[in-house]
């Protein structure tokens, strides 16, 4: 993602790469000379480049596009979006965030008498599952429900299974070949079903909108930001009266 985040800021123009830093190297570097940094790495580096900026309650804004975050990285964010804007959205493209909004409406639109099944699936070498983007679909119709996403998502399904029960979010992984990345969203009923889904064919549509992202950004005052903040204030120029 390193090499197509740059590939995506020369295709841009406007841009001057201050460093390319690898999960192997100083943190500190990044932070010397930069008006914005964009992050895509391991779960561990970034922790270790948001505790930096933390402690030296960094200005500069923050994209995150790492994967496979836990809690600790988002209240880190947290903490960290009091001195400098932090973005951060576990799909970076900007398509994602309009299928997101989609899947809330089918959601809220249709009652749990449809049972809801997530597929996601990737290429072989994708070390966490299921994806940040499968979560987020599934928070999203949890919370378009009224419910607790902890309560109704089910990941584990082997040998002698309870019936299945209402409300509940199955969750499917597939991790083969070089599949960029697809995720399919079923609302299936008694006698009818919807599917919805997303197929990424190449990575730099991430990379694209990182940038798109780190140009958004340096814009805003501090605070955290996601793929739906950005979609919002688009949807709103191209939406807003003119003259």
């Amino acid at each position: 993602m390193g090499g197509l985040v740059i590939k995506a800021l020369l295709q841009e123009g406007g841009f001057a790469i201050s460093s390319k830093v690898s999960s192997k190297d100083n943190i500190e570097i990044m932070f010397h000379d930069s008006d914005v940094i964009i992050d895509f790495s391991c779960p561990l580096a970034t922790e270790a480049m948001l505790r930096y900026a933390l402690a030296n309650h960094s200005h500069i804004p923050i994209v995150v596009g790492t994967t496979g975050l836990s809690n600790m990285h988002h209240e880190l964010m947290e903490e960290q979006s009091k001195y400098a804007p932090i973005f951060c959205s576990p799909n970076m493209s900007p398509l994602v965030a309009i299928f997101n909004a989609v899947v809330f409406f089918l959601a809220k639109a249709m009652n749990e008498d449809f049972d809801v099944e997530i597929l996601d699936s990737h290429h072989g070498l994708k070390k966490d599952a299921p994806s940040g983007t499968a979560l987020m679909l599934g928070r999203t119709i949890a919370r378009a429900r009224n419910r607790e996403f902890d309560e109704v998502a089910n990941f584990i399904r082997y040998g002698i299974i309870e019936q299945r029960k209402r409300g509940e979010i199955g969750f499917s992984v597939q991790r083969s070949g070089n599949v960029v990345g697809l995720h399919e969203v079923s609302f299936v009923g008694r006698h009818e079903d919807v599917k919805i889904r997303h197929n990424a064919h190449s990575k730099e549509i991430f990379a694209k909108g990182a940038v798109k992202a780190a140009k958004w950004l340096v814009k805003q005052v501090c605070g955290l930001y996601s793929m739906d903040d950005l979609i919002g204030d688009t949807v709103s120029q191209l939406t807003r009266p003119r003259g």
